[in-house]
Order: C-alpha cells, then structure tokens, then sequence
C-alpha cells in the first residue's frame, strides 16, 4: 500500500472523485505505508500517537490548519502559516516524518452520519436526499427524556440544549445537523431539514446562532460535540480500512471532547 491508495479506495467507495478539501495535505502519495492511525483531528496528541507507533500514515477528518479549510481559501491570512497552532502540528509531521490524507464529506457520505444515528437508537429512517438530508421517525417523546436518552447514548456529562420554550414537549422527527452542521456557517442545512417537516435537533457541534435559529423556527436543539458525533463513524471508516489494506497496521486514535461542564 501506498498512501494515494487511500484516496483512490475512497474514491472507489463513493463513486466520484475526491472533494475539493479532501486528499493529501502533508507528504509523499507515493510513500510506502506498513501502518496509519485514523483520527477525527490530527491534534499534537493525535500526531504523537501516530509518530510514536511508527506509522507513516495519518488519516483525519478534519482540517489540518487554521483557519478552517485554509490550504483552499481565495484569500487566506498572509501569516497562516506562522499561527502557532499550525506551526506545532507541521513540526510535529515532520519530526515524524508522517504523511497526512483528509478525507471528509466522502466519509460523512460512507458511514459517518449513519454511525451518528446509530448510536442515537435511531433506525427508522423516513426521509433521505443525495445532500446528505436524513430524518428518522421516533414514538412520540418528550423533549426531556429525548435529551436524557441521548446524554446517556453518548456518554456526555452534560448536554446544551435550546428547548424553545418548553421542555415536555413532545417530539417524534428528528433531524440530525451532525458534525459542523449545526453552526450558523450551516444554516441552510437546518433550513432544509425544516422543510421535509423535522420537529427536533440532536446536532453534533452549535454555536449562539445556530441555537437561535433553531429556536426562532420553534424547532428545539440538542447538542452533543463535533467530535462525539464523528468519532462513532470514522473508528468504522477505519475498520473498513483496516479489511481493505490487511497487511497494513490501523489504530484509531479517539480525539474527547475538548470542552467540559464544570
């Protein structure tokens, strides 16, 4: 295996090429691979986990640098490249002398929103677009005990939600902005979601507008984090690696949580 195999597995998979943010953004495609570890985001600890088992091979969902999606920008910070969290995490390449492949819509597309579900219980799936759009039919339940179920699927300590006014609600179609999806930056995927009738929100990762457009739509939101809702379903893309290439080590390196409820 090489490391342009991943790219050209993914491709298979999906069926198209890959997208614009997507491929390899650090190294040599031509590198011979014996082992990879799969991370959400290839954070210091993440590369570290890489380096320190001697692979060659890092495989992130998210983007390497800041600002977000940078390496494609029209018009990015002349100093990016200086940004202290950006020159770590070249450093640290480097000093291990890794390559790095972002694969991140075709994931979401493989497996990665379906995992998100999974965990949640959610089987009945009622609506289903080509743009990532799904909606899953739920016995009708009170907003409360949907937030308690999800709290406890996911393991969080804690959870943010914005109830719009009224906790018991009861709910029965669940819309999932999973992953980024719920920030304002996406709006219009939530807008979407309103349209084919979704009455509740278990998102991945919000922010204050986000949360406020869900609440001025009526819909209520919970949120869980970018990253619990991902991990779930890149850990599989890394097992379904892992069959592809048998003769190459995989690890999965589980990036938590970054914030806590004190």
């Amino acid at each position: 295996m090489i490391v342009q195999d991943v790219t050209k597995y993914v491709e298979n998979r999906t069926g198209h090429s890959l997208n614009r943010d997507e491929g390899i953004h650090h190294g040599n495609g031509e590198q011979i691979v014996k082992g990879a570890t799969v991370a959400w985001m290839a954070t210091p600890d993440a590369i570290r986990a890489a380096g320190e088992a001697r692979h060659e091979l890092l495989i992130v969902h998210e983007s390497l640098y800041y600002p977000y999606d940078v390496v494609i920008a029209p018009d990015p910070p002349a100093d990016w490249e200086d940004w202290q969290v950006n020159r770590q995490r070249r450093s640290l390449l480097e000093q291990y002398d890794l390559n790095l492949v972002r694969i991140h819509g075709s994931a979401d597309e493989i497996c990665i929103l379906d995992l998100f579900a999974k965990v949640l219980g959610l089987e009945n799936e009622v609506f289903s677009d080509e743009q990532y759009l799904k909606i899953y039919e739920i016995s009708p339940t009170p907003l409360r005990e949907l937030a308690k179920s999800v709290k406890e699927r996911t393991g969080m300590s804690g959870l943010r939600i914005a109830s719009a006014g009224d906790m018991d609600r009861m709910v029965h179609r669940v819309g999932l902005p999973w992953g980024g999806m719920g920030l304002f930056v996406n709006v219009d995927y939530q807008q979407r979601l309103l349209e084919h009738g979704c009455d509740v929100f278990i998102a991945g990762e919000t922010d204050n507008y986000g949360f406020r457009f869900a609440a001025e739509c009526g819909i209520p939101m919970i949120e869980t984090s970018h990253e619990i809702s991902e991990n779930p379903g890149f850990r599989r893309f890394s097992s379904m690696l892992s069959a592809a290439f048998f003769d190459v080590e995989f690890q999965f390196y589980e990036n938590d949580c970054v914030w806590e409820i004190m």
